[in-house]
C-alpha cells in the first residue's frame, strides 16, 4: 500500500515536529518556492509536488520552501539557515530543490525581459524578448544555485554524496487568473500585465512566455550531472495549458502560474521514477 509523503515544516510549525525521525526508512530535505510550499500566507496546506508524492516506504520530508521564494532568497544564508543546518545535522535520502521561477516572474513584473517589438517583426515572439536581460537573469540564477549546491559539499555536511533533484517547471498560459486567498484575488496575475505593457499580440502570449521560460530554464538544466549526484527532472510539457480566457481553475492550473492538485500529481509522477532510480521508493 503506498504511503503518503509526510511533510514537516520546521519553521512554520515547529510544534508539529516529531521527537525524532528514526522511525522513517526515508528522510527527504526540501527547499524552494510555491511548487513545494505551504499555501500563500500560510493559511492552509495547498497541493504541491511534495504533497502528491507517494512512496512504498514511510517517508518524511523536512520542508523549508516558501511561496514566493526566489533563488536569490534561497541562496541567502539569513533566509536558508535552517536548510543549511539540516545538511550538516542529518543524513537524508535525497534533497529536493525548486527555484528560479519567481526570479523570472519578478523580472517580468518589474519590466525586464520583455520589450516592445519596435522595428522588429511583430509576428515573431522573439521580437518581444530582451536577450541581454534574459542572459543576465540566467547568470544570476546560476550563481544562486551554485551557492546552494556548495553547501552540500562543505566539510561539515553529512550529505556530500546525497543526491539532489532539481526541476524545470512547466509553461504557464498568460491569463487574468490571480492567486486567491479565502476566495478573493490576492496576488497576480504575473505574466499577462507584462505582456500587455509591451503591446504583445494576445495570439503570441503563450509562445512568448514559452520561449522565455525554455531559454531561462536551460540554466537549471545545465546542472544535470548524475555522476555528481545532481539530477534535473524535466517537467516541461507535462501539464495541459489553461484557456487564455480562463479566470480561475482550468485544465491543470489553479491560477496563472500554479498547477492544481491534478497538475501537481502529473509533475510528481515525473519525480517518482527519478527518485526510485536513486533508491528512494
Amino acid at each position: 500500500m503506498p504511503h503518503a509523503n509526510e511533510i514537516f515544516w520546521p519553521e512554520l510549525h515547529p510544534g508539529s515536529m516529531p521527537p525524532h525521525f528514526n522511525d522513517y526508512p526515508q528522510l527527504l530535505l526540501a527547499e524552494g518556492d510555491s511548487w513545494f510550499a505551504w499555501a500563500w500566507m500560510g493559511v492552509d496546506v495547498s497541493p504541491s509536488i511534495l504533497t502528491e508524492l507517494e512512496f512504498d516506504r514511510r517517508t518524511a520530508t523536512l520542508c523549508y520552501a516558501y511561496s514566493g521564494h526566489t533563488s536569490g532568497e534561497m541562496a541567502a544564508m539569513a533566509m536558508s539557515a535552517g536548510f543549511m543546518q539540516e545538511l550538516s545535522a542529518r543524513r537524508f535520502s535525497a534533497v529536493l530543490l525548486s527555484g528560479g521561477g519567481n526570479d523570472l516572474f519578478d523580472a517580468l513584473r518589474d519590466g525586464h525581459i520583455l520589450k516592445p517589438a519596435a522595428g522588429a517583426d511583430p509576428g515573431d515572439p522573439a521580437s518581444y524578448i530582451d536577450t541581454a536581460e534574459l542572459d543576465a537573469l540566467k547568470d544570476y540564477v546560476t550563481r544562486n544555485y551554485e551557492q546552494i549546491l556548495s553547501w552540500r559539499l562543505l566539510p561539515t555536511s553529512l550529505n556530500r554524496t546525497t543526491p539532489v533533484l532539481l526541476h524545470t517547471y512547466d509553461y504557464p498560459m498568460p491569463r487574468p487568473a490571480p492567486a486567491k486567498v479565502f476566495g478573493k484575488p490576492k496576488v497576480g496575475p504575473w505574466l499577462l500585465p507584462a505582456l500587455q505593457a509591451v503591446a504583445a499580440p494576445a495570439a503570441l502570449h503563450f509562445d512568448i512566455i514559452r520561449e522565455i521560460a525554455s531559454d531561462m530554464l536551460d540554466c537549471i538544466r545545465a546542472f544535470h550531472d548524475p555522476a555528481a549526484g545532481i539530477v534535473v527532472v524535466e517537467t516541461g510539457d507535462t501539464l495541459t495549458p489553461s484557456s487564455p480566457a480562463a479566470t480561475g481553475d482550468d485544465a491543470d492550473w489553479v491560477n496563472e502560474i500554479h498547477p492544481n492538485a491534478a497538475g501537481y500529481a502529473k509533475l510528481a509522477a515525473k519525480f517518482k521514477p527519478q527518485l526510485a532510480a536513486l533508491g528512494v521508493s
